[in-house]
């Protein structure tokens, strides 16, 4: 090891982009043995029943790890291009699907920003929600998260606006949507029905004529999806629908303040007149 530790490569940690991703590819492609149990469960295999042994499956998980690494070495496409080309017993169609993965893999600008988003942590414009419709802790289905519905309406009423990422517990650790994903909706890869539905949710809350004003899109960090929506401050005050009964929120600080009748209509003229 005191060779390894002299090579020149990186060295990712839990947290890192990629890392989940190179970890979880490469436990699939070792642990496809019993002997191997032991070390499936230490990165989050149930066991190597969960490895691959399917050679065209090993392939592509082989051309994956390829793509992201390609991207940790800060390589640009015609510079891994040419280092694909230097191996020529290597089939062609292997080294399309190589590139292919290195473009697949490729950061997008959004992506990055939603990172350094998350390194802030929650403040007053800010703030995480892990799930929409899935209870994570206790592992079970739930209506649609009316917190959600809460920190819009806040962002809403406030001068400056805010953003609202989905799949990002409290503390930044990056989750995913992909429990909403597969206990919500049948194709887990539908963007637009996510979307589609989350928004649904969003103007039943708080008025079909704040759709102008929310901006939702789905993002990758850490190789996993986030929804990111964009709330912008609204012209009129926005109440909270629950039943029959409605609720004034603000944003102060990084959380959601819920104003009595004479709080809510000292804040309504001060922002609106």
């Amino acid at each position: 090891m005191f060779y390894v530790y002299q090579l020149p490569i990186p060295r990712l940690t839990e947290g890192d982009r990629y890392f989940n991703d190179i970890v979880q590819r490469a436990a699939k492609l070792i642990c496809t043995t019993p002997e191997f149990d032991e070390l499936a469960q230490e990165v989050g295999l149930v066991s190597h029943q969960q490895g691959v042994t399917d050679e065209v499956e090993r392939a592509k998980l082989r051309v994956e790890l390829d793509g992201m690494i390609a991207h940790l070495y800060g390589l640009t496409e015609e510079e891994f291009t040419y280092i694909l080309s230097t191996f020529p017993i290597v089939p062609q169609s292997v080294k399309t699907a190589t590139l292919e993965a290195y473009h697949l893999f490729a950061p997008t600008p959004q992506d990055e920003e939603i990172a350094l988003l998350i390194q802030q942590g929650e403040s007053a414009e800010l703030d995480f929600k892990s799930s929409a419709w899935w209870d994570i802790p206790r592992n079970k289905k739930e209506k649609f998260n009316k917190r959600i519905s809460e920190t819009v309406a806040a962002f809403l009423n406030v001068q400056t606006g805010g953003t609202l990422l989905i799949g990002v517990d409290d503390d930044g650790s990056v989750v995913g949507i992909e429990y909403d994903y597969n206990k919500k909706f049948d194709n887990r890869k539908n963007r637009d029905v996510y979307e589609n539905n989350l928004m649904t949710s969003l103007l039943n809350a708080c008025g079909q004529d704040c759709g102008a004003s929310i901006q939702i899109s789905v993002c990758q960090v850490e190789g996993k999806d986030l929804c990111r929506i964009t709330v912008l401050p609204s012209s009129r005050p926005v109440y909270i629908k629950d039943g029959q009964d409605e609720y004034f929120y603000i944003r102060t600080g990084n959380s959601n303040r819920s104003l009595n009748v004479r709080e809510a209509n000292n804040h309504i003229k001060s922002r609106w007149g």
